[in-house]
């Protein structure tokens, strides 16, 4: 699969047919990525619901549910009130509605023997899209959580991009061939390095007074993306599919894009509730 994020460059198993439309698609996604994240409440919020639809679209379709319609609200709903309890400062509500949205899917997908596999790839449809966004609104909401945001945006999209460098570069033994057959530890390593440098940097940018540690933090969100896109990849090969969708011109579904980002943003969340204090300095 592909090195992805919310907008990375082209891809591992691009052709030099899909470079323009992929280059047209990010120009236009990635200023629109930063923006929302700089405009905060409404229209924030406004952009999370969307996503969130997309992103239930494409995985009702991806797996096969037995309940298209109804699957496609309520994972767009559950999601929708993860983002608006956790705005309204209700964490408690957020989590109340994944839960009962998790049990929700799992009726819904009914029970014979094919459909025990379907419910449990509903049950994590609902886990996988509300989760993360509803994190990504904490973080917003955080102290300095525009600047966090943004420096999480472009941490993603570095990570992914010398990935993509560096495996085209050097190449070198498969990270994990069953799963993802053109990813490389080089790429992984380029990752690690792409995220460290463009944390630290644009925490500087920022008027970050502890670089370094942003540097280090980001290292670590390199890991993690990449492990969101392996678990996608995963999903992908289970299916029998290249793309979650053509949504996006040269880049395929939103899950293909946002891949790396989704886990970045609960590990960031997660590290924020166990007291990393990254932004707090800005």
């Amino acid at each position: 699969m592909a090195a992805t994020g919310v907008m990375a460059l082209p891809a591992l198993n691009s052709g030099s047919g899909d470079m323009w439309p992929r280059i047209a698609s990010a120009a236009v996604l990635a200023p629109l990525a930063l923006a929302v994240a700089y405009a905060g409440s409404p229209a924030f919020e406004a952009a999370l619901i969307a996503v969130a639809g997309l992103l239930a679209w494409e995985w009702t379709g991806l797996c096969g549910s037995r309940r298209g319609s109804l699957m496609y609200a309520l994972l767009t709903l559950v999601a929708a009130a993860a983002v608006l309890f956790v705005a309204a400062d209700e964490l408690g509500s957020a989590v109340t509605a994944v839960v009962a949205g998790t049990l929700i899917a799992v009726l819904l997908e009914g029970d014979d023997a094919e459909g025990q596999d379907r419910r449990a790839w509903m049950a994590l449809g609902v886990v996988y899209i509300a989760v993360p966004l509803a994190a990504l609104e904490g973080l917003r909401l955080a102290p300095h959580g525009r600047e966090l945001v943004i420096w999480l945006l472009v941490v993603v999209w570095a990570s992914d991009t010398v990935a993509y460098m560096f495996g085209r570069a050097f190449g070198g033994l498969k990270l994990a061939p069953s799963i993802s057959p053109k990813k490389t530890w080089s790429g992984l390593g380029g990752a690690v390095i792409g995220a460290a440098a463009a944390g630290g940097l644009i925490a500087l940018a920022l008027g970050a007074d502890d670089a370094a540690d942003f540097a280090l933090m980001a290292a670590l969100f390199g890991l993690v993306g990449q492990g969101g896109d392996l678990m996608e990849s995963a999903v992908k090969r289970r299916f029998g599919v290249k793309d979650t969708s053509r949504l996006i011109p040269g880049h395929g579904g939103l899950f293909d894009r946002l891949d790396a980002f989704l886990a970045v943003v609960v590990v960031a969340a997660a590290a924020r509730a166990l007291g990393w204090t990254g932004g707090t300095t800005w």
